[in-house]
């Protein structure tokens, strides 16, 4: 009996990753019922001369950071191009408590692009968002706008609405005194996916298209090249393609360390890779004669360790 040789063909490739990296940015509580509406979506759309990321306000990170890849450009402008920024202008700060700045960096800990964001990164993002009180039945945002603000909900209730194309409109989400919206919109230079509404009084802070771009997209963009050329010098990722030394990139996470601080111990079981970016580590092994920890190795910038390499 011959062997069958299954191809995957390009288009539900790239279908599914497109999905994939929809569900890793809005991250549904449902991922059934997303998935439903997700598709429903596209099959409604697929007739219209419109690419699929208009759809709806999603992202995909290797465009967004600078991917080389050919895409068909939006309809509405071209996206923003971190690699030709080189705006320097002071951007403007508008005071906060303490309180309100906690309740800013809680209600924006989920949102992709924020991930890759250091500590320093994310207090000039939440200096830059101007406070907005809104009145009940207030429309924040209008599906088919264009798409100049991104917003975190301070205090009050939200309806985001979407229209189909029979003019039916239902209610995709409710904000309660939290969430965010906005942000997608800006990174595609699209319409607005959807309606939001203010169902009561409430406080929204805001921030805009250049402000976010500059302090959010340049930032993370800048990261990415930067842990592109960490990856460039292990031997052991040399043969992955470059869209795969991206992801790999975007799932980096850092981890701040005290002087003296223990990151792991021998014995324990490895639970990553890890990439030196700032300062050194001290790599040290017991004797097998006196038990005794002994140094065995340094490393600084650019070193990597841990997992499979380096045998540490």
């Amino acid at each position: 009996m011959s062997e069958r040789q299954i191809t995957v063909p390009p288009v539900l490739e790239n279908i599914l990753l497109e999905y994939t990296i929809n569900v890793l940015v809005e991250n549904p509580e449902d991922i059934i019922s997303h998935a439903a509406e997700y598709f429903t979506r596209l099959r409604d759309n697929r007739d219209q001369d419109t690419p699929a990321g208009s759809v709806g306000e999603r992202t995909d990170i290797s465009n967004l950071l600078g991917s080389r890849a050919s895409r068909r450009q939006s309809v509405v402008g071209e996206r923003y191009n971190p690699e030709e920024d080189e705006d320097e202008e002071e951007i403007e700060k508008f005071p906060k408590n303490d309180d309100e700045r906690k309740r800013i960096r809680e209600r924006t800990k989920d949102i992709f692009l924020f991930k890759v964001l250091d500590k320093e990164d994310i207090n000039e993002i939440v200096d830059a968002m101007m406070p907005r009180e809104v009145k009940e039945g207030q429309v924040i945002i209008r599906q088919g706008d264009d798409g100049d603000f991104f917003y975190v909900v301070d205090k009050g209730t939200f309806e985001a609405c979407v229209k189909d194309g029979k003019g039916e409109e239902r209610i995709v989400k409710i904000y309660d005194n939290s969430g965010s919206f906005g942000e997608l919109a800006l990174l595609h230079n699209q319409p607005r996916a959807a309606t939001v509404t203010a169902t009561t009084d409430g406080l929204l802070w805001a921030v805009s298209r250049k402000t976010f771009n500059r302090l959010v997209v340049k930032r993370a963009y800048d990261k990415r090249q930067k842990y592109l050329a960490l990856l460039e010098k292990v031997p052991e990722l040399k043969p992955l393609a470059e869209f795969e030394k991206m992801q790999v990139c975007d799932a980096l996470t850092p981890v701040l360390l005290k002087k003296g601080e223990t990151l792991f111990e021998e014995g324990d079981e490895g639970d990553g890779m890890y990439f030196v970016e700032e300062g050194k580590i001290s790599i040290t092994q017991k004797s097998a004669k006196n038990k005794r920890e002994q140094e065995v190795a340094q490393y600084g910038p650019g070193h990597y360790f841990g997992g499979m390499f380096h045998g540490v």
